[in-house]
């Protein structure tokens, strides 16, 4: 998936910024960790292409009691997942979809519908109905 640095840089140091202020601020901050404040600075601005590291993050959510950064890390993989497994449904039920079509047509290209095309139908259309079911629970899961 292609993602936009420049955004994913500002979503960054957001995060950071919210956890530098829930723990006081640059100089408490450079007290708790193994980076000083220049560097904790660079982490929540947008316009520098510095990421906190996890050890730093869990020293800062450590001392404030609240996963504020690593939280909101985790929400947008979740929410990743969500949009990748929506999209995988919805190719899946077209995918099905369209098996049926195929084999409607081949099963009414001589004019005559036999007991084993209506039960082969009948099974293409199940795994259909079951593919855009998936895409409405994928839906909600998001």
């Amino acid at each position: 998936m292609i993602r936009d640095r420049d955004a994913e840089r500002r979503r960054h140091a957001r995060m950071a910024r919210v956890l530098i202020k829930a723990c006081g601020g640059l100089e408490e901050c450079a007290d708790l960790t193994r980076v000083g404040k220049s560097q904790l600075s660079d982490y929540q601005n947008p316009n520098v292409e510095a990421f906190m590291p996890a050890d730093v993050m869990a020293d800062l959510e450590e001392h404030c009691g609240r996963p504020l950064y690593s939280a909101a890390l985790a929400e947008a993989v979740t929410a990743q997942a969500a949009l990748r497994s929506l999209t995988d449904e919805a190719c899946e039920a077209s995918e099905a979809a369209a098996d049926l079509q195929r084999k409607v047509r081949q099963a009414v290209e001589d004019g005559v519908l036999t007991a084993a095309e209506r039960e082969d139908l009948s099974r293409a259309h199940a795994k259909a109905m079951d593919e855009l079911r998936q895409v409405g629970e994928a839906l909600v899961r998001r």
